[in-house]
């Protein structure tokens, strides 16, 4: 096995150098790791780059998954004749360990190479790699340059599992690596106290919590904070400069003691001083209904249509004609409402659902437009940057085209109830919040997206199409995540249903049901 005698990683001290107290988790309260699609995108092309570098290399080491002397093993490796291509070295030096993606032997010495899904490099990536490089060195190895291996974001798959020209490896770093290298002993001294320390740090949350990566402990902290955080952007969303700089200064953390006449905000899609309406709201703890929602709502045509889609980043693309982060979609669900009078059920959903079909897309398109017929407004939340934004970018597919002024007649149907709602509604349990899944919380519905091992949330139907696109998962995981996607999306529709019933129905009860709100 690998030598315990270590404490820190690249990984703990990329954590350390965004905040100590996420550190202080990793070492001594650690969070499981949730697997995700973002992590099987970047297996993904791990693999690809190995098999590429495999075939043009001559004997490889291959220590990818082997933990077991790991140190030795890639030492003997740097020392052997006959090895040209190592993966996943492993090096501990300063009580820190760390894994290098590729190390090749030219006639100077090495060459390091890390792997990276990005399609560019980031700032981010220098430190990352310094942190290597400084304790490969440390450990005797020549390193005759640094490279950062990359996702070329011009490439097209043309089929045959031909992907030699999707890894980039052209981009020398070395300069900028070695500047960054002075830095590492200093931030591994810095960090190895926290060990031992046995309190976590008291740093309260602000923008370091999201960057440069969204922390995993965010909820351990948010339970210590007051609910109305400014910094916390849970109340206030895109919360101006002048607001922050002024709850600093003056130590404010509640909401209502914000000086209302800093609360001038206006952003497209939203009302006009949507912040002062929030304050109010909270103030008062009732929601609010614009006076123009008549207006909105007289505009919509029945049958009512409610759509969701569902797409993924596929990395490295398995769709010919399609590049690595174009939003391939792979499933859609619709709701039809039919009159006002009638009512719907869950199971009056019309799905589909794909994965690796070549011609998904022209399956995709002609069976949504059989699904929302000519007439009728379709609602969609978020629609602009999801449906509306696919839908546009299926009328550039060759196999699409033909359908070009169907799909923007159904555009010009569909309705963003994102922005409908930043128009004309707001309530308190949305807490600053308007993506569907936090407004279902604040109207009457039968929707729930609480359910443990459910899946929840883009992100994870992304993973579900990794799971169901990977040629070793079995066929009864394959059933339950299609299950579990086709549940999901399903949710989403209805939830729309529900939201849009509510604001229709708050027309007819509006002066008896609820109170303005003053500001």
């Amino acid at each position: 096995m690998v030598s315990n005698n270590y404490t820190l990683t690249k990984t703990k001290i990329l954590s350390g150098l965004q905040c100590h107290k996420k550190l202080w988790f990793d070492l001594h309260d650690p969070k499981k790791k949730e697997h995700n699609w973002i992590l099987e995108k970047g297996f993904r092309f791990e693999n690809i780059v190995r098999e590429n570098y495999s075939k043009n290399y001559g004997k490889v080491l291959d220590l990818s998954g082997d933990w077991e002397d790991v140190v030795s093993k890639t030492m003997l490796g740097i020392k052997s004749n006959d090895i040209e291509v190592i993966f996943e070295g492993a090096f501990i030096y300063l009580d820190t360990l760390v894994r290098a993606d590729v190390l090749i032997k030219n006639k100077k010495g090495w060459e390091l190479l890390e792997i990276k899904s990005s399609t560019k490099l980031k700032d981010t990536h220098i430190s990352d790699i310094a942190i290597q490089s400084f304790i490969v060195k440390k450990c005797g190895v020549n390193l005759t340059s640094i490279k950062l291996i990359h996702i070329n974001k011009d490439f097209t798959y043309e089929g045959g599992d031909n992907y030699e020209d999707l890894i980039n490896d052209t981009n020398d770093i070395t300069s900028k690596v070695i500047l960054k290298e002075k830095e590492v002993s200093s931030y591994i001294k810095d960090l190895i106290p926290l060990a031992v320390e046995k309190k976590s740090p008291s740093i309260s949350m602000g923008d370091h919590c999201n960057n440069p990566h969204t922390c995993d402990y965010q909820s351990r902290c948010k339970a210590i904070e007051p609910k109305t955080n400014i910094t916390s952007y849970e109340i206030l969303p895109w919360c101006t400069k002048k607001v922050k700089e002024y709850c600093v200064e003056k130590k404010i953390k509640d909401l209502q003691k914000v000086p209302t006449d800093l609360l001038v905000s206006q952003r497209k899609g939203y009302v006009q001083d949507y912040h002062k309406i929030i304050q109010a709201v909270h103030k008062s703890n009732k929601p609010w209904f614009s006076p123009d929602l008549k207006n909105a709502i007289k505009e919509f045509n029945f049958p009512y249509y409610f759509m969701d889609f569902e797409y993924v980043n596929q990395g490295v693309p398995i769709i010919k004609g399609t590049q690595p982060y174009y939003r391939l979609p792979f499933q859609w669900s619709v709701h039809k409402w039919e009159s006002i009078d009638k009512k719907i059920k869950p199971s009056d959903e019309k799905p589909f659902l794909e994965f690796d079909d070549q011609d998904i897309e022209k399956k995709f398109i002609e069976s949504l437009l059989k699904a929302v017929g000519e007439n009728g407004t379709i609602f969609a939340h978020n629609a602009g940057p999801v449906e509306i934004s696919i839908l546009k970018g299926l009328k550039e597919k060759d196999n699409c085209k033909h359908l070009i002024d169907k799909i923007d007649k159904l555009i010009e149907r569909t309705v963003d109830t994102q922005i409908l709602v930043g128009e004309n509604f707001y309530h308190p349990k949305m807490k600053g919040k308007y993506k569907l899944k936090e407004i279902i919380k604040a109207i009457p519905s039968d929707v729930s997206y609480e359910e443990k091992d459910n899946i929840a949330g883009g992100t994870e139907a992304q993973l579900a199409w990794f799971i169901l696109t990977d040629t070793k998962t079995l066929k009864s995981e394959k059933e339950l995540q299609k299950k579990l996607l086709t549940d999901y999306c399903a949710k989403d529709t209805l939830a729309l249903y529900y939201l849009v019933k509510h604001l229709m129905d708050s027309l007819e009860h509006e002066s008896d049901k609820y109170d303005k709100v003053d500001m």
